[in-house]
């Protein structure tokens, strides 16, 4: 069973295109805001690797979607990485006070994205085995 990613854009192109980058290695999920996000991480719970995230979105942006999930018991077991064209100086800082510390500029190239994604999940995955008695 493959491993899943939970892609968070409201631009279905977008989705579509980080889908196919990892079609592959990984399940992809789609959420086009971040309150369908959060309903997909409660029904998936444990089952996501990762989670892409745009920040510009309607009806629960990327910021409230990541006060939502800092709330969760989860939240330290899923790396977040941001993949956004909000790419600004503070809107980074925000990430980072939210807990993010990846981030992806949209446009972005596709090999640099591949790397920071799979080190996020390698990062976090290194992490909670360090974290296991």
């Amino acid at each position: 069973m493959l491993k899943r990613i939970l892609v968070v854009d409201d631009n279905s192109t977008c989705r579509d295109i980080l889908a196919e980058l990892f079609e592959e290695k990984y399940e992809i999920i789609q959420a086009s805001n971040g309150l369908e996000a959060i309903n997909a991480l409660s029904i998936q719970l444990g089952k996501i690797e990762a989670i892409l995230l745009d920040i510009v979105m309607p009806t629960m942006d990327g910021f409230e979607f990541l006060k939502e999930f800092n709330k969760k018991a989860w939240n330290h077991k899923v790396p977040v990485i941001i993949v956004s064209s909000a790419d600004d100086k503070e809107s980074r800082q925000r990430c980072h006070e939210l807990g993010v510390n990846y981030f992806i500029a949209k446009p972005y190239d596709v090999n640099e994205a591949i790397t920071t994604i799979e080190k996020a999940i390698r990062d976090f995955d290194l992490l909670n085995s360090n974290l296991m008695p």
